[in-house]
């Protein structure tokens, strides 16, 4: 018997996940800096994913709103123009009222367009941390040094993104760190 799949559900009957995805664990052969390397690729892989996800999320209630007022304003044109059908063009202009607040208060809820920003801002933060690695690997650094203040940033970066995510949902977060302007490890001053 074929298991049917419902919305949400992937083809394959796993779950599909709207947030972070588990991390695999880095190889076991990996020194310091592959381990970095490991989870900066798994982090920029999924707040892509992610991102691309609250995008779209933001982009079909946005417009879907703007669609359905519209059809508001039709339905409204329409009750003028054939007078006869007046109170069945008001329930359906009703009914669609009343989905556009559902839509609303869903994408209100979830902050779509918010989380489109904040997970933005933070794949950026990821790609400037990994290009800094990049960069400093090829010019010859100590690999274990850069592995430390590369992973001292990623942490401080999910952090942020904790602590931001707490201010959107209106839920702090006790356990994130405060938000402190993120420096690269060159441009510290010297302790």
């Amino acid at each position: 018997m074929r298991r049917r799949t419902g919305v949400g559900q992937q083809d394959d009957g796993q779950q599909k996940f709207t947030g972070m995805r588990p991390m695999e664990p880095p190889p076991a052969d990996s020194d310091a800096l592959g381990v970095t390397t490991h989870y900066l690729s798994h982090f920029r892989k999924e707040y892509t994913r992610t991102r691309e996800l609250m995008k779209k999320k933001a982009r079909r209630s946005t417009v879907g709103i703007a669609a359905l007022n519209g059809l508001i304003a039709v339905l409204g044109v329409a009750v003028a123009a054939w007078r006869d059908y007046a109170a069945w063009l008001g329930l359906a202009s009703t009914a669609v009222a009343g989905v556009v607040g559902v839509i609303s208060a869903w994408s209100g809820l979830m902050r779509h367009h918010e989380l489109w920003q904040q997970r933005s801002l933070i794949l950026a933060e990821l790609q400037r941390i990994i290009r800094n690695v990049e960069r400093r690997e090829a010019s010859g650094d100590d690999r274990q040094l850069i592995a430390r203040e590369a992973m001292e940033l990623l942490d401080a970066t999910l952090s942020q993104d904790a602590s931001n995510w707490g201010s959107l949902s209106r839920t702090p977060l006790t356990a994130a760190v405060p938000y402190q302007p993120l420096q690269a490890p060159a441009e510290r001053p010297q302790e």
